[in-house]
Order: structure tokens, then sequence, then C-alpha cells
């Protein structure tokens, strides 16, 4: 039995089909290392002189993605001025940064507002949860952005998500994955990788997922979250590399079952960086001193912000970390509660600490850490103490890698119902992602089909940069 992670659905023959589908989808690179430096060197001559300062600044991104739509107005964008119904229970506080406000429930990165840059002019019309996702994850709007109210699959025609393009752009140096995702991405009970997989570029850039370990008996089974691979022994890996070879041998009389399609060269190489010390010690939380893990805090969520440290430290190239725990961030109902009880805490303590545990360590100054979500909430409060969904105004906040913190980009209205100054776009934060990755937006590469298409037709923000 192929078993690695997830949950199992078995086929007749006692494989798991979702394992085994994952196994064959797990994310490397189609270049070596020295075509890589030669590319980004070509595309560096064509980068105007005055920004190749920050391209490539940053060898890895952790893009925390907080599905749900956070309310930018309870958060970072709030209007104390504005009616009741509009500028909500929360108080303002004054940050490290005269002149810059957030929200109360955020003592901690309060403190830390030197080190981000806070975008309050982030907008778009994909104002739904499914195609929300997919258009701030891979910069493109999905084909059914005009139907609202649906939350079709991920298909393999999909563009790529920002990390698939990075696993195939951007290899790692060393034996790891180059594309990983920590925790569910769900909505109401509903698995939803739309926006997260590789689509047409093949599962070959798929990210290697890791589910959230929930807290065992009121505590986190730190064993689950520390050794995704330390359960399994190299003469496991290897044992079942052999399977996977046989099984290889009989897909054509398996092929009808769908499962064996993606059983290929990228599988055994899977099996190889499993096996490899650099991978298994990235996920190897239990070599972190107790002190660590403490300033982290014991949610699933915060533990994954230590494991995104650890990842972009042993040389993981793009890291998404979905930031579910108890639920989302869809507050239609009991907004400031969940934001004040349930939301807002761990993001506040798992959040500075990996900024604080980053520029201690030397590495957040080529660390681009992104925050941000589908979408916000509307301005004003509901009947039920819930805000609604809002893509026409939100916020998005940026740090290291080459951002220069402590300062505001954009703003919006009064009310925070539109951008006033500046306004943004995905696309725009996913080309600023590209740039300060050292890959060209304006790149062109092929699908499966050898169908071209181009990275993104944004530009970079480059006034955040410097």
């Amino acid at each position: 039995m192929l078993s690695i992670l997830g949950r199992t659905v078995r086929l007749c023959d006692d494989i798991n089909r979702r394992e085994v589908l994952r196994i064959g989808g797990l994310g490397f690179t189609g270049l070596m290392w020295s075509d890589w430096l030669r590319a980004r060197a070509s595309t560096a001559e064509r980068v105007h002189p005055e920004r190749q300062a920050t391209f490539g600044k940053a060898k890895a991104c952790i893009l925390i993605f907080n599905y749900g739509g956070p309310s930018h107005l309870d958060i970072w964008d709030m209007k104390p001025d504005a009616p009741a119904e509009i500028r909500g229970e929360f108080k303002p506080a004054a940050t490290a940064v005269p002149g810059i406000a957030i929200t109360e429930h955020l003592p901690r990165l309060a403190r830390l507002a030197k080190r981000y840059a806070i975008l309050r002019s982030v907008n778009h019309r994909d104002n739904d949860h499914a195609i929300g996702a997919y258009l701030t994850l891979t910069g493109h709007s999905h084909p059914k952005h005009d139907i609202l109210g649906i939350e079709p699959p991920a298909t393999p025609l999909d563009l790529p998500a920002i990390g698939s393009v990075v696993s195939r752009l951007r290899p790692a140096t060393q034996p790891v994955f180059p594309y990983v995702t920590l925790g569910d991405l769900r909505h109401f009970g509903n698995n939803d990788s739309m926006g997260q997989l590789a689509g047409c570029l093949g599962k070959a850039y798929d990210p290697f997922t890791v589910p959230f370990v929930r807290p065992l008996n009121g505590k986190l089974d730190l064993q689950g979250v520390t050794s995704v691979m330390s359960a399994v022994d190299v003469r496991q890996l290897d044992g079942r590399r052999q399977l996977l070879e046989r099984l290889n041998q009989a897909a054509p009389a398996l092929e009808a079952t769908g499962s064996m399609r993606n059983l290929d060269d990228a599988s055994r190489r899977a099996y190889e960086l499993l096996g490899s010390t650099a991978t298994r010690d990235a996920f190897n939380l239990s070599k972190e001193p107790d002190t660590v893990r403490e300033m982290y805090g014991p949610t699933p969520f915060a533990q994954n912000c230590l494991l995104s440290r650890r990842l972009v430290e042993a040389g993981v190239p793009l890291v998404t970390l979905n930031s579910m725990g108890n639920r989302d961030w869809d507050t239609h109902g009991g907004n400031f509660k969940a934001l004040k009880d349930s939301l807002l805490p761990p993001m506040d303590r798992g959040v500075s600490a990996l900024l604080d545990d980053l520029d201690s360590r030397g590495l957040l100054e080529q660390t681009l850490v992104v925050w941000m979500g589908d979408m916000g909430r509307t301005p004003r409060i509901n009947k039920d103490a819930g805000r609604d969904h809002w893509s026409f105004c939100y916020s998005v906040v940026m740090a290291g890698g080459g951002v220069r913190g402590g300062q505001v980009y954009g703003s919006s209205d009064r009310s925070a119902a539109n951008p006033s100054t500046n306004p943004v776009s995905p696309g725009e934060i996913a080309a600023t992602i590209y740039h300060l990755l050292g890959i060209d937006p304006q790149t062109q590469i092929t699908d499966q089909q050898d169908r071209p298409f181009v990275l993104t037709t944004d530009k970079p923000i480059h006034a955040l940069l410097g």
C-alpha cells in the first residue's frame, strides 16, 4: 500500500487511489539549476537598471492564504470615524510606525509594523470564494468568473498556481520539494484546491501537500505535525518505489481506472525526495527547541508557521500556508466574536513569531512573506453581526524579500468600499512575487499541449520595493 498522507479511499486492489495520485503529482522542476541561472541572467538583462536591485531579491516565498475573506475593516484598514454600522466593534491601535494603526487585537504584529507593508487598495470583481481564490492564487480570472455562487472543481485545464510556476521555473537548490502546501483548503467541509494546483502544466508541478494535524485530547499532536517523513524509513520508501515500478509495468492494463495515469518518472523522483535527509530534516519539528515552539504557539496554524520557516531554510522556494483552524474567515455571522476569539489570536502569535524568527536568523531579507485572502468583507454590518462578500476593496500584507516595510501602499475611501488611491489587482501582486523571486512576470511558457501563455500581463508594484 502507498501511504504517505491524506485520507484513505481504497481501490479494489487495496491501493489508495488518492495517495497514488498524490505521489504521482508531487512537484518537481523541469529545469536543471544551471539552466535556471542562465535564464535568470538573461531575464535580468531585460529588467530596467533601477529595478534590478530587487529582481530576485527573495530566495523563497511563504504565502499565507486566508480562505473565506478576512474583514479588512476590522484588521488592517479600520475606519474609526465612520458610522457604527460600518466601523464595527473594534478599536484601532497605534503601531511602531507613527501614523499607521491596525486592529487592537493584533498587539504583537503592531510592534513589528516596521517589517511589513500594508496594501489597502487591492480589488477585483470575482466576488465569490472559489473563483476569488483561483484569481488570487494564479493571478488570472477563472473562465467562469462571471457566474457567482458556484464552486467549480479544479481541472487539468486550469492555469497554474504561482507555486506551480515557481516549481517549473525556479528549481530548489537542495533535494527538497520545490512547492509545498501546508494545511487544508476547505469551505464548509468541502475540499477545494482551486488555484493551488498545476492545472495545465501537469501534475508533476502540483504541490506536496501536508494537511493540518488537529489537537488530540486538547493538546497539539506535535509528533504528527513534526514528522510527516520520519515515520517512514528509507527502506520502506525503497520498497514502495519498487512497487510503484511494478505498477508502472502494469499501467496499460490498469489505464481504465485512471489511477495509474500519473505514475511516471516524477513519482520515482518523489520517493527519492521523501527519502532524502534534507527533506526529512525539514519536516522534523522535534529538532526545534521548546522555547521556539512555544514562541509560535500550540495551534496547528502557528506550528505550520514554524514548519514554513524550516522549509524555506532547507531550500523550498515556495510554501503556501492555509490559515485554517476551527473555521475559515467567511464571517457572514458573528464576525467580531470569531475574529476576537479564534481567528486573530493564532494569526497574531504565529505570524509575528515567523517574522521575528526569520529576522533573527538573517532570513527575512531573502524570504518574501505574503498574507492575503480571496477577498474582503462588506463595509456595512449585516443583521447577524457579520459582514458579507466584498472583493471590491481589501487589504494584503507583504514583508521581507525586497519589500520595504513600515509603509501603507494605496488607500480606500471613507467606508473602505473602494480604492481611493493606487488600486492594486491580484495580477500585480502575482507579478510582484515573480519579480522578487527572479522570474520575469512576462515570461511565456507552454502547457502540456505546447500551448503558450504568459505568466501575467500585469506589472510588479515597484513603489513597494526598495
